[in-house]
């Protein structure tokens, strides 16, 4: 058995059983489901929201929205969960955003466990939050009121119409004493009947005055007893009433002189009421704010930090990777490595002996450092391609990934130019694993195609995200 079936069975073999270990230890189908739990529901208008965007419970992200379709005009928002988060029946769902300008995020209330677990993806209850454009349409509302307000009071009592108005108050005046001074006259008679009883009256008054002027003289003593006890209370109480009607008076003045500026359309607020131009430019600006921030905020970083032991060559390789995701599907990379594969140099000898002198010339490798700068595309949900600069040299490379991108199977071509001891390109084969928490084992063959540089190696890595480094790019960016 030649030495490329043994490699070949070797590989083979070596991908069989990292396939079983997959399979017994994660339960996975590579055209199965996910791990994730899938809950749906339902909103009027989704306005800012986008899929990969944040699932919270009191604010604590436990899931992300993982698609978002149209079905008879409402949005069907499908949040992934994961699978051992309770969701109950009477749970419920509301879009809200950190901030005012914030990104929008999907608000998850569980529910209670008296009513009983969720069956199925749902729908669950949901409700659309307070938008800014439901603020400026109130503000809008009442400022139309307002308007209304003051257009009706002077229509009502300014200019020429209401002065015509209280000249007709003062006729209608004049009318009623005269319609008086006519009643009484014709009632005379009745009104002396009156005035006799009155003086009857006032004949038998005449009999008590005496005890009763006694009675109002000790009433009077006693209020002004009471008086003299709370004058300052009740001289401080007419100051405070003066105060409080040249105040009204000074408010009143103010609030017209505000409506009538608001009517004509000054000022800030005076435009917002009556201007449509600027009402819609402060619209448009706010959804570019909320696309950018929004698109910033779901842009991830992540970091790759690995090493791997060469068996043929008996060295090793170390590297730092850097990726920039704008969106789930596509992404860039850059990566800082050590290779037994990068500076190559040649050096000639010469030997004698008694046959003559013969000289022998000899290509060396030495380790240094490369530089790969790719760009990624995943295709579905299973599998990335990739093309640019791979370790200093130009290359493309597919891998398909399974178990939430745990499990990744990948081949590359790099570095197409030829020598003597490189006759054909580099053609390197990598398995990798996640166990635990962004640890990785990682195994493979490098240089295929070329049977003087193939060899086998083995190691491991760590992957992990890393949202302050976000940060520190938004400082450094605002700082220019």
């Amino acid at each position: 058995m030649n030495l490329e079936t043994k490699v070949g069975a070797f590989f083979i073999g070596t991908i069989a059983v990292a396939g079983v270990l997959v399979l017994r230890m994660e339960k996975w189908d590579v055209f199965g489901k996910s791990a994730d739990r899938q809950v749906l529901a339902e909103f009027t208008q989704v306005a800012g929201l986008n899929a990969q965007s944040a699932v919270r419970v009191a604010g604590v992200k436990v899931g992300t929205v993982e698609r978002i379709a149209l079905d008879k005009g409402k949005a069907q928002v499908f949040l992934a969960l994961p699978k051992d988060f309770a969701v109950y029946s009477d749970a419920k769902a509301q879009l809200s955003s950190i901030g005012i300008l914030g990104e929008k995020y999907i608000e998850l209330d569980p529910g209670h466990p008296e009513a009983g677990t969720l069956s199925g993806p749902g729908p669950i209850q949901s409700r659309n939050g307070v938008s800014m454009d439901t603020l400026m349409e109130t503000l809008a509302g009442i400022g139309q009121d307002v308007k209304g307000v003051t257009y009706a009071l002077n229509q009502s009592m300014g200019g020429e119409q209401g002065r015509e108005k209280l000249d007709e108050i003062i006729d209608n005046i004049r009318v009623l004493t005269a319609e008086f001074r006519a009643m009484s006259q014709e009632n005379h008679g009745t009104i002396n009947r009156t005035l006799a009883n009155a003086e009857a009256i006032t004949a038998e008054v005449r009999d008590r005055l005496p005890r009763i002027a006694q009675q109002f003289e000790e009433m009077s003593r006693n209020l002004n007893g009471l008086v003299a006890e709370n004058r300052p209370e009740l001289k401080g109480t007419l100051q405070d009433v003066r105060k409080l009607a040249a105040n009204f008076q000074s408010t009143s003045e103010n609030l017209k002189s505000i409506t009538d500026k608001l009517n004509r359309g000054e000022g800030t607020v005076g435009k917002l009421l009556t201007d449509e131009t600027t009402i819609n430019k402060i619209n448009a600006a706010v959804d570019s704010v909320n696309d950018m921030l929004g698109g910033f905020n779901k842009m991830e970083m992540r970091l790759d930090m690995n090493a791997a032991s060469w068996t043929k060559r008996s060295d090793s390789k170390v590297g730092l990777g850097l990726e920039i995701a704008p969106r789930h599907d596509y992404w860039y990379s850059i990566a800082l490595s050590s290779t037994p594969d990068g500076k190559v140099s040649e050096s000639s000898s010469s030997v004698t002996s008694t046959s003559g002198t013969e000289t022998k010339t000899y290509v060396n490798t030495d380790q240094t450092f490369t530089v790969s700068a790719l760009f990624n595309k995943r295709l579905g949900e299973n599998f990335v391609i990739s093309g640019g600069l791979m370790e200093s040299k130009g290359g493309v490379g597919a891998e398909f990934r399974a178990l939430n991108d745990t499990f990744r199977l990948g081949a590359i071509a790099y570095d197409f130019s030829k020598r003597d001891d490189k006759p054909k390109p580099r053609y390197r084969i990598t398995t990798s694993y996640e166990f635990w928490n962004g640890l990785y084992g990682q195994m493979g063959v490098q240089d295929l195609a070329n049977k003087d540089l193939r060899t086998f190696f083995i190691g491991g890595g760590i992957r992990w995200k890393d949202n302050d480094l976000k940060k520190i790019i938004g400082l450094a960016s605002s700082g220019k």
